[in-house]
Order: C-alpha cells, then sequence, then structure tokens
C-alpha cells in the first residue's frame, strides 16, 4: 500500500504489529528476488519510524508506479466546485505534462555514460542513512537502465521521497563501480566515506 498523500509506502513492522510510513530515502537495500517476473517482486530492508531496520516484499507495480499516484482511490474537495474529485485524476494531468516536457519523476547520473538517467525505487541497490557523511544528503548506489552499471549519487532526501522534484545539483563519485571483487555493499560504503575527494557536482540539472 501506498498513501499517495504523504509519499510514504504502509510497511508491516514486526515491532508493533501495525503498517509504518516509509519514504524512500529510508530504504537501506532493493535487491529484486528471483523468480517472480508478473509483477517482479523485491526485498525492501528499511529503517522504520519504531527504530528498528526491517525487511518487507514489495512488488514492482507498487514500489515504482504508486508513487505517482495515478491509480489512487483518495479523493480531495475541488474548491473550484466544492465536489469531492479523484486525486488520481489530477496527478494523471501532472505526470502527463511533466513526461511531454521530457521531465521523469527521478533521475540519476550514470558515471559510465557521463549523463543524466531516469530511474525509479527499483533502480536503487543501496541507500546510505542521512547522517553517514555530513552532508545532509543521502548516498544511494543506482543502477542505470541504459546500460546497467552502477554510480553512486549524492541527492536531497526530497529527490527521493518526493516524484518530479529533482535536485537543481547533484554529485556523484566520478569512479566506476562495478569493476572490483570487493563486495557491493563495502564498496559502495568505501566511495561514501572517502568519496569526497572524487566527488562531482553537477550544476543546474534540475
Amino acid at each position: 500500500m501506498f498513501d499517495t498523500l504523504r509519499n510514504r509506502y504502509a510497511l508491516n513492522c514486526p515491532e508493533t504489529g501495525e503498517r509504518a510510513l516509509v519514504p524512500v530515502s529510508a530504504f537501506r537495500v532493493v535487491r529484486r528476488l528471483r523468480g517472480a517476473t508478473s509483477p517482479a517482486v523485491f526485498r525492501v530492508e528499511f529503517d522504520c519510524p519504531c527504530g528498528t531496520r526491517h525487511e518487507a516484499l514489495v512488488a514492482h507495480d507498487l514500489l515504482d508506479w504508486a508513487p505517482l499516484g495515478t491509480d489512487s482511490s483518495e479523493t480531495f474537495t475541488n474548491l473550484a466546485t466544492g465536489r469531492r474529485e479523484l486525486v488520481a485524476v489530477e496527478l494523471l494531468e501532472q505526470a502527463t505534462t511533466h513526461l511531454r516536457k521530457g521531465s521523469w519523476p527521478w533521475t540519476f547520473w550514470c558515471h559510465p555514460e557521463s549523463a543524466l538517467r531516469p530511474g525509479f525505487p527499483s533502480s536503487l541497490r543501496f541507500v546510505s542513512p542521512e547522517h553517514d557523511h555530513g552532508t545532509g544528503q543521502v548516498g544511494v548506489l543506482v543502477r542505470c537502465f541504459s546500460c546497467q552499471r552502477h554510480t553512486v549519487n549524492i541527492v536531497s532526501t526530497d529527490h527521493l521521497d518526493v516524484p518530479w522534484h529533482n535536485d537543481d545539483k547533484i554529485a556523484y563519485v566520478a569512479q566506476v563501480f562495478d569493476r572490483d571483487a570487493v563486495a557491493p555493499e563495502e564498496r559502495f560504503r568505501h566511495q561514501l566515506e572517502d568519496g569526497p575527494a572524487r566527488l562531482r557536482w553537477l550544476r543546474d540539472v534540475g
């Protein structure tokens, strides 16, 4: 389930026995499970508001498409007409307008291709806690849909949590990630800790 108005996934919390509202920036690991294809299923490790890290299985359509709100059954009061209307209709119009302008709900920098590429929550592999590198932002290891290789990006939490909110400038670690024998998570954390000397900033990309 997804709370469209708060931009939060409703994931089960084993500690409280209730659903917790979780933003994308609280994800820590995203891995696709083998076998399932219609839809694909991802195992998501997330930092829960209860203070514990949990795992959840999330279907591809919920993970990537629910945040756009185009299938939402929620309603709002249209002040111009005084009537209750579907949020999905309004959000579908906004999504269509953005896409016609060439804007994607999420974008990330692909270092191997030296280009901005569209992405989705399922494109993420690791997400760092905000406090890990002291920049007020989060580091993400993201897979490029085009070349299937990985790049470490440094972005704001809004860049992850709010569809269509793309940062005006983002940073990335200017180093190829994939041709290395070190375990991916260990290498990712090493790049975040040692990465400031290799960071490159992209300005006015929003």
